[in-house]
């Protein structure tokens, strides 16, 4: 990754933010704090140049980004009812849900962990938009391709002998497999009762996917792993987790879509895995 913020990232939570604004009332992802991350000038530039958020490729980018959110936090709701108290996010960029947490979360032990400069770009854009950090939440630098996971959280606030619920969104394509293999032993290792939410991208032979790799690598950001989803779940089960599925396009509906007037497509393709130790 580049020395400087995450551009990537900024870009997903410009997506969640355009949700917010020309969606309509029916949301896959009610997210006000991301609006005041980015600024008054990105909310003015999504109102002035809506149309560009209209594209069939830009809505279902939307629902990709916004989907593996909501289905993170209504996987992280029953956790939370399961007796899990801890929550980690692998590479955080600007997620907001410690910045507007339920009320059920407050005894949540949440920490972000996420490459020093992404990190601070994103302490810098809370600091510029006022936003008190809560005091169940805490950081972690780290860089994942050099580092040891272990050591790296044995030294912070997550409790490694307690149930974790590990998210990971929009981060492993641009990890080398190497890496995302340590990820998941690291993971697979943690005590019974863990979740780990994550994205797990296909390699797609199609005009949208091509033209959306070269900008992520134009921005210093390459595309480098993919995923088979057959191998990937036997990988998790043999990495020491107890069952793991993809989030189907047939649930997504029935979970999100049905009764409402949700905007947005329904995903074409199974990306949001979910594992359980």
């Amino acid at each position: 990754m580049k020395e400087t913020g995450s551009a990537t990232a900024v870009g997903a939570a410009m997506l969640k933010a355009a949700h917010q604004l020309v969606d309509g009332d029916d949301k896959l992802l009610t997210d006000p704090v991301i609006l005041k991350l980015l600024g008054p000038e990105t909310e003015e530039y999504i109102r002035d140049f809506n149309y560009h958020f209209f594209s069939g490729a830009s809505m279902a980018l939307r629902t990709h980004v916004l989907l593996r959110s909501r289905y993170t936090e209504d996987c992280l709701a029953e956790a939370y009812q399961n007796g899990v108290r801890q929550l980690l996010f692998l590479g955080a960029g600007l997620e907001t849900f410690a910045y507007r947490q339920p009320d059920w979360a407050h005894n949540i032990n949440i920490i972000e962990a996420d490459h020093p400069a992404s990190q601070a770009d994103k302490l810098e854009r809370l600091n510029n938009a006022g936003i008190t950090l809560p005091e169940n939440l805490s950081f972690v630098t780290t860089d994942f391709e050099a580092d040891d996971l272990f050591n790296v959280f044995r030294a912070s606030k997550l409790n490694l002998d307690e149930p974790v619920f590990t998210a990971c969104l929009g981060v492993l394509i641009y990890l080398t497999r190497d890496t995302a293999d340590k990820i998941f032993r690291f993971l697979g290792g943690l005590p019974a009762g863990s979740e780990f939410v994550f994205t797990a991208s296909q390699n797609r032979d199609n005009a949208w996917a091509t033209t959306a790799a070269e900008r992520s690598a134009a921005a210093g950001e390459p595309w480098i792993t993919y995923f088979e989803p057959e191998e990937l779940l036997k990988q998790l089960k043999d990495c020491g987790f107890s069952k793991a599925s993809f989030l189907t396009t047939e649930e997504t509906e029935k979970l999100y879509f049905e009764g409402t007037k949700v905007r947005l497509p329904l995903p074409a393709r199974m990306s949001i895995v979910r594992a359980v130790i």
